[in-house]
């Protein structure tokens, strides 16, 4: 995961690691408009991109997909960082946020493609297969036997961001409002055997409640 977000083109560095740190998904991401940087993230919309069409802004895919997701400090200088390189820019796009009500609009998107543009899906894919290839550079120089697989994608880091919370003592309605599921049974379907891989500690909960009975 490190290699991924050391190895990043500069001007997607934030992104990666703003992935891995909150886990949104990318369309939250390619969403997000230039704000100063506090210390959460704010979803409120994610870009669309259709297969034939151009990009838009839409609704986040469901009602608990509207949140705000705590980031740290070394996320927010890292998006601060990114300001500077690479000001925010006013792409026109459509917002359909409000399906009865969609507009065109001026909207300051915080990450852009090298044109200034909405990120597209496609030139996304490729820009992403570089970076898989530019983090594994590093890791076979150090003899490292560790790999990032070729098949790797951004919404990986989603995953990575959901176990490294599993594994720190994150309930599971916890993990469900960080990630924006529906229901809490969608976090338990994809993350259950995370939660029994844990060390089973159960006795030792309850030789803490009851060691002091005669």
């Amino acid at each position: 995961m490190k290699a991924l977000i050391v190895t990043a083109s500069p001007r997607y560095r934030a992104l990666v690691r703003q992935a891995a740190s909150t886990g949104l998904r990318q369309g939250e991401l390619f969403g997000l408009e230039d704000g100063d940087p506090s210390e959460t993230a704010t979803v409120k919309q994610q870009l669309i991109g259709p297969d034939k069409g151009v990009p838009y802004l839409g609704e986040p895919k469901t009602k608990q997909s509207y949140r705000s997701v705590p980031q740290g400090r070394s996320v927010v200088d890292e998006i601060a960082r990114h300001r500077e390189k690479f000001p925010p820019q006013a792409v026109y796009i459509e917002d359909r946020t409000n399906p009865r009500k969609p507009v065109w609009r001026h909207a300051r998107l915080l990450y852009t493609s090298e044109t200034g543009g909405a990120i597209r899906r496609g030139s996304w894919g490729k820009v992403w297969a570089r970076n898989v290839k530019r983090a594994n550079t590093p890791l076979t120089k150090s003899g490292s036997k560790v790999r990032v697989p070729e098949d790797t994608t951004l919404h990986d880091l989603r995953h990575f961001y959901a176990s490294v919370l599993i594994k720190n003592g994150a309930t599971p309605k916890q993990v469900q409002m960080r990630l924006g599921h529906a229901k809490p049974s969608i976090t338990l379907n994809v993350y259950t055997h995370l939660w029994e891989a844990e060390e089973d500690r159960t006795a030792d909960m309850m030789e803490s409640a009851l060691n002091d009975v005669p």
